[in-house]
């Protein structure tokens, strides 16, 4: 009889158990992830791979892949749009500098500098001049000297050369400006694309040749005579017929395509490309040469670490840490390696194998560099740098001066400042 009594209690803690897992398994953290690391980025199988590993060592976590390109501002526009609307996201992946600004004044941003010196064997893993990029510097009082995101990939800009097209046709390599138009010369008479470059697409066009003609300091100055030089050259490029004929409409994948089909024997592009190259042996990254009477060095260059991991600070304290802990679970050395070997700079010490010779150019690149200087869109607003880039075609046929276009382009920044 007392089997038979013991029954019921039984199952009522049988029934109590089963009800606790099941509540358990409904109550799944829900992690909101908004990278540009979607189509065909080439960070993209690392990336759903990482959400995979950490949903499979953490089963109580679901990262909802809000994945957004970066082609046409989409994410610029959907991160800026959710922050400001209340609904951030718990973990983002988003560009730094002019771009965190808007964030910053929401309030709603993490900062890291506590967790990092709570967790050194963590954070002694982070290159101390890569975490430089993501420190705030400016008038948000609460994020004075703070470190608002954590950088993983840095990157470089550069001219990318089919170093064997230049072999066939017995070429000097692109090194000056001289051997450069000789380049493009001897190409366009071979029916080969000299420069697989996009007047839509632009940003890496404007950047490059805004350097070369001011430097450093010029190129770093908003707005600075050496601007306009630089546009201008740009202008020269295209009635050379350096560009494909498509390269008004022409989007920056589709460039880049022509470059790794050996349609073109050179593109202006940076790091992100490395990972898509179908030939690593034969290509050379260099930095793009000076043009005539520029002030650039010709070792410098644009790079740096232009994007970091940013975490909401409110949901990140609702969610228990879960998505900080996601963050360091990305950035630690084991995971980045894993982003390195596609392509790009580490901001975290790690181990990288079978580095590709092309790549190796590029890290050279970086190292031989006596400056390295951050994108035009990090020194002025995003709009004004996107009103330079969408009205850049209007300059190169002709119909509007780059004096002009970068005036309005300044009225643009000072009004976003404001």
């Amino acid at each position: 009889m007392r089997r038979f009594k013991s029954l019921p209690l039984l199952l009522l803690i049988s029934f109590l158990l089963i009800s606790t897992l099941i509540g358990s398994a409904q109550e799944k953290v829900k992690i909101r992830a908004v990278t540009y690391f979607t189509g065909e980025d080439p960070w993209t199988a690392v990336w759903q791979s990482v959400i995979k590993d950490f949903m499979k060592r953490y089963p109580n976590v679901e990262i909802i892949d809000e994945a957004t390109p970066t082609s046409g501002d989409l994410i610029r526009t959907k991160i800026k749009t959710d922050y400001a609307s209340g609904n951030e996201p718990d973990v983002a992946f988003f560009f730094v500098g002019a771009d965190a600004e808007p964030l910053l004044k929401t309030g709603k941003v993490y900062s890291w500098d506590e967790e990092l010196e709570k967790d050194k064997d963590w954070g002694k893993n982070f290159y101390k001049g890569a975490l430089e990029f993501c420190r705030y510097k400016g008038p948000i009082k609460e994020y004075d000297g703070k470190i608002y995101a954590l950088p993983t990939i840095g990157f470089y800009e550069g001219l990318f050369v089919n170093k064997d097209l230049f072999d066939k046709y017995k070429l000097a390599l692109p090194t000056t400006w001289t051997n450069l138009l000789k380049a493009i010369s001897t190409f366009k008479a071979k029916g080969i694309i000299p420069i697989a470059g996009s007047i839509l697409d632009s940003y890496y066009l404007i950047e490059t040749l805004v350097l070369s003609a001011g430097g450093p300091e010029g190129h770093n100055t908003p707005f600075h005579p050496s601007w306009e030089a630089g546009l201008e050259y740009i202008k020269k490029l295209y009635l050379l017929g350096a560009f494909p004929k498509d390269a008004l409409t022409l989007k920056d994948e589709q460039a880049r395509e022509l470059f790794y089909e050996k349609k073109a024997a050179m593109m202006i592009n940076g790091s992100w490309c490395v990972g898509g190259l179908k030939d690593k042996l034969n290509t050379v990254i260099m930095p793009v040469p000076v043009i005539p009477g520029g002030k650039a060095d010709p070792t410098d260059i644009i790079g740096g670490f232009g994007s970091g991991w940013y975490v909401s600070k409110e949901l990140n304290e609702k969610k228990g840490g879960i998505p900080a802990k996601f963050v360091k679970y990305i950035t630690s050395p084991e995971v980045e390696a894993k982003f390195i070997a596609v392509g790009g700079v580490p901001a975290i010490k790690c181990k990288v194998e079978n580095v590709s010779p092309a790549a190796q150019t590029g890290y050279d690149m970086m190292e031989k560099a006596r400056t390295v200087s951050m994108p035009i869109d990090a020194q002025i607003t995003p709009e004004a740098f996107t009103y330079i880039r969408t009205n850049l075609a209007y300059v190169v046929t002709g119909k509007k001066t780059a004096k002009k276009l970068l005036e309005e382009a300044r009225k643009i920044h000072e009004s976003a400042k404001q």
